[in-house]
């Protein structure tokens, strides 16, 4: 089953994440709990095999005052191990973009993955997304003193 990701899906949604990027890289299961609450700047998305959360995606749901409509960003797409390569991904990318268009007149999604991430790259192609040429810049900001 494909659906949003509820507050009681905090500890699960925690483990997942610490197969996704590393133990304790995210916030704790109470925490996590706030933020599916109150957040309404991102959309959390989850598949449910078996009664077990297999996978999520989160979108960031973007709004400027330069644009009419709302842009969203596609920020982590993640399947368990065991439940890749059964369409769930493709599922999930695909709610959370209804869901978008819905709920938040998102026409036009964003997404950033690896030159060299095959798999991914192929998946997100799959589902009409395409390389808009833009050049990505990242900056790290030094600790305050």
């Amino acid at each position: 089953m494909i659906r949003l990701a509820e507050p009681r899906d905090a500890a699960a949604l925690c483990a997942l994440n610490d197969h996704f990027n590393s133990p304790g890289s995210g916030w704790g299961a109470a925490d996590m709990e706030t933020v599916l609450a109150r957040n309404p700047q991102e959309v959390v998305v989850v598949a449910q095999v078996d009664g077990e959360l297999a996978g999520f995606v989160c979108i960031q749901l973007k709004r400027s005052f330069c644009y009419r409509e709302a842009g969203a960003e596609v920020t982590e797409v993640f399947v368990e191990k065991a439940y890749r390569r059964r369409g769930l991904a493709r599922a999930m990318l695909a709610f959370a973009e209804a869901h978008c268009k819905r709920n938040h007149g998102v026409r036009s999604l964003a997404l950033l993955t690896g030159r060299d991430n095959a798999p991914a790259r192929s998946l997100y192609q799959g589902l009409g997304y395409q390389e808009d040429g833009e050049v990505h810049l990242v900056k790290e900001q030094e600790d305050a003193e």
